[in-house]
């Protein structure tokens, strides 16, 4: 979303969200509970400051949107997330083992007697 949508969302001027932006401008809590709105989030899920190794983030992330959805949602998610973390694995093995044999035939291409 550019600075000029979310001015508009949440009534005020692109130069607003600019200032925000830049730490030039405090906003209200009126304003902030706007743009948290704009961005469907809650207002604790805008202000909330992540710290914490990589892991830590995303899994509260993950944790923060799974709390919007229902059971059922979660377990769709769940099962689309699996099938395409299997896939992604597999693809993975099956390009390093392409690349272990084009390494192989071109080690022995290197080492065949030039005729």
């Amino acid at each position: 979303m550019t600075q000029a949508q979310l001015a508009e969302k949440v009534g005020v001027q692109p130069e607003t969200i600019s200032r925000l932006e830049r730490g030039r401008r405090a906003a209200s809590l009126s304003l902030l509970e706007k743009i948290a709105t704009a961005f469907d989030l809650h207002l604790h899920e805008l202000l909330h400051l992540r710290t914490g190794s990589a892991k830590e983030i995303s899994l509260e992330r993950l944790m923060l949107f799974a709390a919007r959805l229902s059971a059922a949602d979660i377990d769709v998610v769940l099962n689309v997330g699996a099938e395409v973390l299997d896939h992604a694995r597999r693809a993975a093995t099956a390009a390093r083992s392409a690349t272990s044999s084009l390494e192989n035939l071109t080690s022995q291409v290197m080492k065949s007697p030039k005729t």
